[in-house]
């Protein structure tokens, strides 16, 4: 407890792991979380999708050369995922992959046959349970047609 009031539980990292202040307000500073975008305004991609750029990435558990988040310890993630993509589609979906693999509840589908250069958004979340070291990536199903910069974004959290 110092002068402010303020409750530490420091484990000789690089920081004070868990605070609590007088007003009863908790704070982990080094809470695994991230939130990465693709650098450009427009992209067509298929497969992993690869976001470049993070706004914040603790404990660099996100790749922004792969595309993945590695869990670093086992626990509850809320994963989120938003974008606008344009083009027509019939049939196209994308999803949350796990170690490689989908997931059941991890897809969003759409069929926009006219859409041609008008935007459409599609997102979503959800609680994730992962292992320790357990990675998870964004994938689509066919080439699309996405923005990117402040207009997509792939983030996530421990919950605990």
């Amino acid at each position: 407890l110092d002068s402010n009031g303020h409750f530490f539980i420091d484990n000789n990292s690089n920081g004070n792991d868990f605070v609590i202040n007088r007003d009863g307000i908790v704070s982990m500073p080094n809470q695994p979380s991230f939130a990465a975008y693709k650098n450009q305004n427009s992209w067509t991609a298929s497969g992993d999708l690869v976001f470049d750029t993070v706004r914040h990435n603790v404990g660099s558990h996100y790749s922004t050369s792969t595309g993945r988040f590695t869990a670093p310890v086992t626990g509850s993630y809320q994963i989120n995922f938003y974008s606008i993509h344009r083009g027509n589609a019939n049939n196209f979906y994308a999803g949350l992959y796990k170690n490689g693999a989908g997931i059941n509840g991890g897809y969003i589908h759409w069929t926009h046959p006219s859409l041609g250069s008008q935007w459409d958004y599609i997102s979503f979340s959800q609680v994730l349970y992962l292992n320790a070291n357990d990675y998870i990536n964004m994938w689509a199903a066919q080439s699309t047609i996405w923005h990117g910069n402040g207009w997509q974004c792939f983030s996530g959290y421990l919950l605990g």
